[in-house]
C-alpha cells in the first residue's frame, strides 16, 4: 500500500479526539480515557495507556548463543524467558543508550561494535502508545563496571543457541512477543547466511 493510499484511507477512517481524561498517572505509564468522534459521526470511548517506550536486544556471545533472562511476570503469574529489555526513562530519547544500559544491568555485557536496529514496533497499538526498539548486538564483551539491577528486579541469565531458543518457544517457556520476534529474525538471518553467504 502506497503513502497516497494511506492518506486516502486516513481521511475515511480517522477518529477525532473530543476530550482526554487522565485516570491514572504512574511511574512507567499513565491511563487515559479519550472520547473520540468516529468517521460516521458517532462518539466512542478509548482507554489508552501512554508509555515512554522500550528497548530489547538480541545479543550474541562468541559461541553464537544469545543472552536470555528468566524473571517473574506478575501480570501473567508465571516465569518468562526473554531477551534483555527495559523501558526508556522519562525524558530519555536515545534508545541506543537505553539498550546499552539494559545489557549492562541485566547481563553485565556491552557491545564492542555499534548495534543494528532490527525494527521498531508498537507492542499493542489497540490500547498502548509503547514503541519498542529491537536491536541486534552480534559482538559483546563483559563490562568493566556492571551497573546494579533496579531494586525491584530479580532475574537469572542464560545463553541459548537458536535451536534451544526455538525449543523454548515450542514448550512455551518463551511467550513474550518481542522475544519471539527476535528469534524469528535470528532464524531468518541464519537462513540468509546459509543461502546467500551474508546476514540481512
Amino acid at each position: 500500500m502506497t503513502d497516497n493510499h494511506f492518506a486516502v484511507h486516513e481521511k475515511r477512517l480517522k477518529e477525532t479526539q473530543i476530550s482526554d481524561q487522565t485516570l491514572y498517572d504512574g511511574s512507567i505509564l499513565s491511563l487515559h480515557l479519550e472520547e473520540v468522534r468516529l468517521p460516521n459521526g458517532a462518539k466512542a470511548k478509548r482507554e489508552i495507556i501512554h508509555h515512554h517506550g522500550a528497548v530489547a536486544i538480541l545479543a550474541l556471545n562468541e559461541a553464537g548463543q544469545a543472552a536470555f533472562v528468566t524473571q517473574w511476570r506478575e501480570p501473567i503469574k508465571r516465569l518468562s524467558l526473554e531477551i534483555p529489555a527495559g523501558k526508556l526513562d522519562l525524558g530519555e530519547y536515545d534508545p541506543v543508550t537505553a539498550a546499552q544500559r539494559e545489557l549492562n544491568e541485566e547481563i553485565g555485557y556491552g557491545p564492542t561494535v555499534p548495534m543494528k536496529e532490527i525494527t521498531q514496533f508498537y507492542s499493542s497499538l489497540g490500547y498502548s502508545t509503547e514503541l519498542l526498539h529491537l536491536y541486534y548486538a552480534p559482538h559483546i564483551q563483559p563490562v568493566a563496571h556492571k551497573q546494579p539491577l533496579d531494586d525491584d528486579e530479580f532475574l537469572t541469565v542464560e545463553w541459548l543457541s537458536l535451536a534451544d531458543a526455538q525449543a523454548a518457544m515450542a514448550d512455551r517457556r518463551i511467550v513474550d512477543a518481542k522475544t519471539i520476534t527476535a528469534i524469528y529474525w535470528w532464524a531468518l538471518q541464519r537462513t540468509n547466511v546459509q543461502e546467500n553467504g551474508h546476514v540481512g
